[in-house]
């Protein structure tokens, strides 16, 4: 592409980009993207921070962010050297981390403009990592609890190590259809993850800012279900070849 060429391009994404952000800015806080960030970008970062010790330590080689908003993680992924595919059915969020991606110079990163449902969920690829983050509960309000919880399933079905998981809990309103989450929101959560996806392990990964449906700050719990191996391919070895051990 020549130079000429590449500044038009700049400019227009810039401007795609800002009408896109209107009017409440963007939901995460991708890197490349220098647009008002909306207040419910923070915490993102301590998901990361919390989710990358996990990766590293099960030498994850690939991953896939189901409603991957501007693609945050799939970036975040991509600059550890992880392939990864972020799928967003919001059209102004795919063009934002398409941007996002270019802009960070990556080229093993997929964006997806696809709808996340059951009809669906037979497309998306298999990833050793998986990400399901505050999304379970408006598939519920959209779907219903049963549909949602065949779609969680699927995606573990599709996940080979580790799943990353967190939802909208008791902040939520009636409509959302939600069960009640007793006797704590940790607690019944956990036991649905478990129950949910066969094989796995439940590990909680600490509280995370996040905001309610009216727009007010909230917490959430965020979570891993780590698919059972022996505990030598936890230690590092596993499948047939040496894995990766945190901080190699």
């Amino acid at each position: 592409m020549s130079g000429a060429r590449r500044k038009v391009d700049d400019a227009i994404d810039t401007l795609r980009l800002k009408l896109d952000a209107l009017p409440d800015g963007i939901y995460q806080p991708v890197p490349g993207i220098r647009v008002r960030r909306a207040k419910r970008s923070v915490g993102t970062g301590s998901r990361w921070t919390a989710m990358e010790p996990v990766v590293a330590r099960l030498g994850v080689e690939s991953a896939l962010d189901v409603g991957a908003n501007v693609g945050y993680f799939p970036v975040k992924f991509a600059q550890r050297g992880i392939p990864s595919v972020a799928l967003e059915a919001d059209p102004k969020c795919v063009r934002t981390a398409t941007t996002a991606v270019r802009r960070n110079g990556l080229d093993n990163v997929a964006v997806m403009g696809l709808e996340f449902r059951p009809d669906t969920l037979v497309l998306l690829p298999t990833a050793d990592c998986t990400l399901l983050l505050s999304l379970w509960h408006h598939l519920v309000r959209e779907l219903g609890f049963d549909a949602a919880t065949d779609l969680l399933r699927g995606l573990w079905d599709r996940t080979g190590k580790v799943m990353f998981f967190d939802s909208g809990e008791d902040e939520m309103p009636e409509s959302f259809g939600l069960p009640r989450m007793l006797p704590t929101p940790d607690v019944w959560l956990t036991e649905y993850l478990l129950k949910t996806c066969p094989g796995g392990r439940v590990e909680h990964l600490g509280r995370h800012r996040a905001f309610d449906a009216a727009g007010l700050p909230t917490d959430r719990a965020l979570f891993a279900v780590i698919r059972k191996a022996p505990d030598a391919y936890e230690a590092g070895v596993g499948a047939g070849r040496p894995g990766r051990v945190e901080g190699a």
